[in-house]
């Protein structure tokens, strides 16, 4: 499709002096991680405008929370906005289409819709975005995106990070599925995250020609590049010579990246990409398999996942995601 040319138009910081802003829509999520309300934080001090905001509760989720992890989630009922609280599962996003679109029946191509994606799952804010190109054909939608501060690491060891627990399996994430074409030869494009055992089981699933992987960098701190790198060391041993850098808090960049890589093979290549990295590069990968449908997204399941893996919070961002075809 080409690469996308970024600006100052659709990636932009949002802190308490960026100008104001109207959107007809806010869909967010609760969650346990400080940074879950960050955006609200600085909308209620700025008087931002959000006609509707829909907030997701996730049963697997909320279930699972007391004492302080419960109050921490609860915070959003501190904000004097009026909130259409929608109840679904974590792990099956397509589940919750009914719901959402009879919330949202005034939504056309041209509203202001935006999405927190901050504690939202990788799988799941695949899927809205989606939805909003394909259901309601949005011209674009805006992102909004907070880092963490830090990680959790028990035991404070850098390789002991884990965003889930249980068994995972590695699945597509529906409507990610790519091409159903037997194809000559099959790459796997790995986006690292810390986990770094998921992106070996990742790669022993697959069974791709090759593997690329992609790291952050720079990333939210210094040390978080190198925490990728320890963490997937088994990994990037067998792979040195495939190893790409991609902004971590930037989505542009990783879809740059991804349609560079894409030139470099015939088309009677099969492209599988793991978004196991920070979520803005993972929303790279989205948009880029949106605009490129033959692309396959892959994804470790888990059984469950962790009720907050993040302390406190660092920089929010807006990202104008194109979603009509260019």
């Amino acid at each position: 499709m080409g690469v996308i040319v970024y600006n100052a138009t659709n990636l932009k910081q949002v802190d308490s002096q960026t100008e104001n802003f109207e959107y007809d829509l806010l869909i967010t999520s609760g969650g346990s991680d400080y940074r879950a309300y960050e955006l609200l934080r600085i909308a209620d001090k700025k008087s931002y405008s959000f006609k509707k905001i829909i907030l997701f509760h996730f049963e697997n989720r909320l279930g699972k929370l007391e004492g302080e992890s419960l109050k921490k989630y609860n915070y959003y009922k501190k904000f004097d906005f009026s909130f259409t609280e929608i109840k679904t599962s974590l792990f099956h996003p397509p589940e919750c289409r009914e719901k959402l679109e009879s919330e949202i029946k005034g939504i056309n191509p041209s509203s202001k819709v935006a999405i927190d994606i901050s504690c939202f799952t990788k799988p799941f804010f695949f899927f809205l975005i989606k939805y909003f190109k394909k259901a309601k054909r949005l011209d674009k939608l805006t992102i909004f995106y907070t880092e963490p501060k830090s990680y959790t690491f028990s035991d404070g060891l850098f390789k002991s990070y884990q965003s889930s627990t249980g068994p995972i399996q590695i699945q597509e994430i529906p409507g990610f599925t790519g091409s159903s074409i037997r194809k000559l030869k099959s790459i796997l494009i790995i986006l690292l995250g810390f986990d770094g055992d998921l992106s070996k089981e990742i790669s022993e699933e697959v069974a791709p020609s090759n593997i690329l992987i992609v790291n952050g960098f720079p990333s939210y701190s210094p040390k978080f590049k190198d925490i990728s790198l320890i963490s997937n060391e088994k990994l990037i041993s067998n792979n040195r010579e495939s190893i790409n850098y991609s902004r971590a808090n930037n989505p542009f960049e990783t879809y740059n990246l991804l349609e560079k890589i894409n030139r470099k093979y015939p088309k009677q290549t099969h492209i599988n990409i793991a978004p196991l990295g920070t979520k803005p590069m993972a929303l790279g990968a989205c948009l880029f398999a949106l605009h490129n449908p033959d692309v396959r997204i892959v994804y470790p399941m888990p059984e469950s996942y962790k009720n907050a893996t993040t302390e406190e919070c660092s920089r929010s961002w807006s990202y104008e995601l194109p979603l009509l075809d260019f």
